[in-house]
């Protein structure tokens, strides 16, 4: 097949790698992928690097030149299916299909778990326009179900982990590369540094327990890091906090941890560092965010409490850095659990049963 991704801007996190790390893993399978996306998307550069090929369109916003341009394209090159994933390009694929003879199946991939708006428009836009939706959670899917979009219209494809790359691996050792302390207690958060990722929550829950061997190193780069860094020096927490800063290679650190939190209250699917954690076989404390429930069971794979909630994370930090039988148990489970349904592996198996079937549905 050949599939085409479009994107109006998905900012820097983890749509933009689901984008990329599905697209090498189709190109691998022997499907041709081309990305659209306006010049200056962060998935623009990203892409670049990672040796896709990438095509700048004005997807930005709904208006007529930008339907025109991208009409233009679709219509001169061929293409099976287009997989869109954000508000405004799946707009303006799904309006350019109208003029054209014989459109590519449109398949809309929701990342985030925002309702979407329930008015007629919307409804027709993923009930009719697209032929199948992909959430990256089963809350997500459940959101669409509340517009009126049949289940059987949508399927859950929680973005897979790279497991050649995010692996158990020697404590010892992982320390030593991050350069944290040998001997004390590490809690590790992995993500990108904005509000509604938590931090600020997990910081509060910390400067609660007085142990000084429990300690955090934060990973990750972006606008909130000056906040975080100030909330630091207010809870005197200078001496327990790593600002570890963007890491070109997160899957070093995962196993440097006891345990891996993802305190997150943020409107997404499954987030990649539970999953990154899971797959290093690290006990895992997340929230109850968008998708995170699907792979962090409560008291099997991992523990979930309530978003927002710091006095319940300082519960779960302490219920585990008590109990060492615990924390190795939820990390061997969590570990098995994604091997069994969240590996890139299965992404892509997933992705590729979708794309066929909407191709095959519209007798392409």
């Amino acid at each position: 097949m050949h599939i085409v991704h479009t994107e109006a801007d998905g900012g820097k996190g983890g749509q933009p790698l689901r984008i990329i790390n599905e697209s090498l893993g189709m190109l691998q399978r022997g499907h041709t992928v081309t990305i659209l996306c306006p010049e200056e998307a962060p998935l623009n550069t990203l892409a670049r690097e990672a040796g896709l090929t990438v095509v700048n369109l004005p997807l930005r916003r709904k208006n007529l030149s930008n339907l025109l341009q991208l009409r233009r394209w679709l219509a001169s090159h061929d293409v099976d299916v287009v997989n869109s994933h954000n508000s405004a390009d799946t707009w303006l694929v799904a309006l350019a299909a109208l003029t054209l003879k014989n459109p590519p199946p449109l398949v809309r991939t929701r990342h985030a778990s925002g309702k979407p708006r329930n008015n007629r428009t919307t409804r027709w836009l993923f009930a009719k326009a697209c032929a199948h939706v992909v959430t990256t959670g089963e809350a997500l899917r459940h959101q669409l179900v509340e517009i009126g979009v049949p289940l059987d219209h949508s399927t859950s494809v929680p973005s897979g982990v790279d497991t050649a790359r995010f692996k158990p691996g020697d404590k010892q050792a992982a320390r030593a590369h991050c350069g944290l302390s040998q001997h004390d207690f590490w809690l590790g958060v992995v993500s990108h540094l904005r509000p509604n990722k938590g931090h600020s929550v997990l910081l509060k829950a910390l400067a609660a327990i007085d142990m000084p061997q429990i300690k955090l190193a934060i990973v990750g780069e972006g606008p909130h890091r000056a906040t975080l860094e100030q909330e630091i020096l207010t809870l005197g927490l200078q001496d327990r906090v790593v600002m570890a800063g963007h890491r070109s290679d997160p899957q070093a650190w995962f196993p440097a941890f006891d345990i891996a939190l993802s305190p997150s209250h943020d409107m997404e699917g499954v987030p990649q560092g539970v999953l990154q954690s899971l797959a290093s076989r690290i006990a895992t404390i997340a929230t109850d965010a968008g998708g995170t429930g699907d792979a962090v069971i409560d008291g099997k794979t991992g523990l979930l409490v309530a978003q927002q909630d710091a006095v319940a994370l300082k519960n779960a930090i302490l219920t585990l850095w008590q109990d060492e039988a615990l924390r190795e148990r939820l990390a061997q489970q969590g570990y098995d659990y994604l091997n069994s349904h969240f590996t890139r592996e299965c992404m892509l198996r997933d992705m590729e049963r979708v794309f066929t079937r909407a191709v095959e549905q519209a007798g392409r």
